[in-house]
């Protein structure tokens, strides 16, 4: 993907798309901030692909899935030998970016602990395997990315300000789509004719109101929320026909109909189905998630709760 593959009318995202284009050939370390989904590894991954660093290896890391206590085998690697189960050496996180990018997202997700020994690579800009008793020169750049605000993490003490400094040299912040609300129409026909293309369909083509209820839902989940959606009403529309406001799922319309200030026909069909949708998972809550007691608690087949799961777009992760 290039810069001009990205899919944007609004004045923030061009101000994104500029910004990245202008630091891509420095060297600086860069933070990229904001919320979840709104792509953050995809301006990294393409500020890299843009880069002098292009060609080598761009390392991806979620800082906040890696455990306190395989925090540095994981970043800094391991010699054969180091503790039980380390069989052959193995080089960390860093390593594997050398003359790349390391890409660490949601850096404010580290303890302090864990930020110091970043820190400390940093500014050194050598590594040491566990179990190793000599270190090892890297040569790699920083991009951070974070869904929190850290000037407010470093005023609560739970991020290091000297590490703030060392990797917001240079910043980048996405607005979350709801306050791009423009881009959601060439977003919703991007996704529309990507999927559509990848199960062998005409694209469908959504109602107005359809686009209209998009431009008002609040989308927390920001542009891969966004995708999904479509992805979903693409694989359940009917080739070739318009897709119509029975295929958004329940969520968007909880939250756009549940007050009951809907209006207008179908009103009654979506906020019946937002009440079912909170009973579902209230219930599946109440269950531990276990579907078999869940469905029978409601009357249900196995089967049956599947159906619905789907229907109302019902996941776990909620």
């Amino acid at each position: 993907m290039e810069f001009e593959d990205i899919v944007y009318v609004s004045r923030e995202m061009g101000e994104v798309v500029r910004t990245a284009k202008r630091i891509a050939h420095t060297s600086a370390p860069v933070l990229i901030e904001g919320e979840s989904g709104t792509g953050k590894e995809l301006v990294a991954r393409l500020i890299h692909k843009h880069s002098r660093r292009a060609g080598k290896p761009f390392v991806p890391v979620n800082c906040g899935a890696i455990p306190e206590p395989l925090f540095e085998s994981e970043f800094f690697g391991y010699r054969a030998g180091a503790f039980t189960g380390a069989v052959r050496d193995k080089p960390g996180i860093f390593e594997a970016a050398d003359r790349g990018t390391a890409f660490l997202d949601e850096i404010g997700d580290l303890s302090v602990s864990m930020q110091a020994k970043i820190l400390r690579v940093l500014q050194e800009r050598e590594v040491r395997r566990v179990g190793d008793t000599r270190a090892g020169r890297i040569d790699i750049r920083v991009i951070a990315a974070t869904n929190k605000n850290l000037e407010r993490e470093i005023n609560a003490g739970r991020f290091r300000e000297d590490l703030f400094f060392r990797i917001a040299i240079l910043r980048i912040g996405l607005t979350p789509l709801r306050q791009r609300r423009s881009d959601i129409p060439v977003l919703v026909d991007y996704f529309a004719v990507k999927y559509a293309r990848r199960i062998g369909r005409r694209v469908p083509q959504l109602a107005s109101e359809v686009i209209s209820m998009f431009k008002r839902y609040s989308w927390p989940g920001n542009v891969r929320e966004l995708e999904n959606e479509v992805h979903r009403m693409v694989a359940l529309a009917d080739d070739g026909r318009p897709v119509d406001r029975h295929l958004v799922s329940g969520r968007i319309l909880a939250q756009l109909y549940g007050d009951g200030q809907g209006g207008g026909d179908g009103c009654l069909k979506e906020r019946l189905a937002g009440l079912e949708r909170q009973i579902i998972m209230e219930t599946l809550d109440l269950y531990g998630w276990n579907k078999t007691r869940a469905a029978r608690h409601l009357g249900l087949t196995r089967q049956g709760l599947h159906r619905k799961l789907h229907r109302l777009s019902i996941t776990r992760h909620e």
